[in-house]
């Protein structure tokens, strides 16, 4: 149960940084779009700060999916764990006798 929290709150720390990044690329480009027409190296500079933001994105999202994949195996690991643990008590059902 620990590991699941543990990826939960992984997962929020990844939107949270997306959110963050999203905004601080649209923060730029408002503020220096003119810088960026009037001197060519600022430019270059925000085309490759949007390309890195595009990777990086890429990289979250990826890392994302492997997070839900391994919260969905937990569940399914505690979900059989359960199955059995209800299989074993219908077979041998305790005794009030003990």
């Amino acid at each position: 149960m620990n590991k699941v929290k543990t990826l939960t709150m992984i997962f929020t720390f990844w939107i949270l940084l997306i959110i963050l990044s999203s905004s601080w690329l649209v923060f730029l480009f408002i503020n220096n779009f003119h810088l960026a027409n009037s001197n060519l190296f600022f430019g270059v500079i925000l085309i490759i700060a949007g390309f890195s933001f595009l990777l990086s994105m890429y990289f979250i999202v990826q890392i994302l999916y492997d997070v839900r994949v391994e919260l969905k195996k937990e569940r399914e690991k505690q979900k059989n764990i359960r199955d059995m643990y209800k299989y074993d008590q219908l077979l041998e059902p305790p005794s009030i006798y003990n």
